[in-house]
């Protein structure tokens, strides 16, 4: 964890959260997706290991879910989660020459709602953290690359709707971050300047780097700690959600 080392003590407004990976356990996610694989297996009678299926999902997902920054020139659009699922579960079947029917999305549409709601996990200290805030005067805010339907879906799971006082998706702004318009539409949300909020996420490329062109605190969840990211970047770094805690009170105190 980097020192606190601003003589300076800011008077800050609001503090945001991304969701998945940030306050989500993202492998509660990824078991969700074994869960799915293993059932199109069987639906499909495919021949295949769930694993594998995942990878390749996974794989169609993520390249899908894009952040505009990184996308190709012919695919500088927005693309809402669903159709990124669409299109994933798509190109799974395609590779065993399947083409999905209307009735097939539908049902696997089922099938990623259900197991999501079944598998899908909050890391074991975020609600602990987020009530801690919530007796602050701070405004309490998420900014996720989310569809709108699935946010509520799972908000309404994990019973944590009212612990916030806005959520902005990227369906809602059809940007994805790191983009400035989601950071941007939040802090309006907020009625506050970056430079008076605090962000907190486990991308360094969406949370880190967009928040920081918009003058937000940063502070990474840096599970992975890559070698080849210029770290400096964000205002404090951290490897879990629990360590944030200190900085915090060290912030808003």
């Amino acid at each position: 964890m980097e020192k606190l080392n601003n003589n300076e003590t800011k008077k800050y407004k609001a503090i945001f959260f991304d969701f998945g990976g940030t306050l989500m356990c993202a492998e509660s996610d990824n078991i969700a997706h074994l869960h799915m694989m293993k059932e199109v297996i069987q639906k499909y009678n495919l021949p295949a290991f769930p694993e594998d299926m995942v990878t390749k999902y996974n794989s169609f997902l993520f390249t899908k879910e894009m952040t505009l920054r990184d996308a190709n020139p012919e695919e500088k659009y927005f693309m809402p989660l669903r159709e990124s699922t669409k299109k994933a579960f798509k190109g799974v079947l395609a590779e065993y020459d399947i083409q999905p029917s209307k009735e097939d999305f539908q049902w696997f549409s089922k099938l990623f709602f259900e197991n999501h709601k079944k598998y899908i996990k909050l890391f074991p200290e975020t609600l602990l953290i987020l009530r801690e805030l919530k007796n602050t005067d701070l405004h309490m805010g998420i900014i996720s690359d989310i569809d709108n339907d699935f946010q509520e879906f799972q908000f309404k799971v994990f019973g944590i709707s009212r612990i916030f006082d806005s959520i902005t998706t990227s369906e809602e702004v059809q940007s994805y971050k790191p983009e400035s318009k989601i950071f941007q539409v939040a802090l309006d949300k907020a009625r506050c300047q970056g430079e008076e909020s605090i962000i907190i996420g486990d991308s360094y490329k969406k949370d880190i780097v967009g928040g920081k062109k918009m003058g937000m605190t940063t502070i990474w969840i840096n599970k992975f700690q890559p070698d080849n990211i210029d770290t400096e970047t964000a205002d404090f770094t951290v490897t879990h959600l629990k360590e944030i805690s200190p900085i915090l009170k060290e912030l808003i105190k």
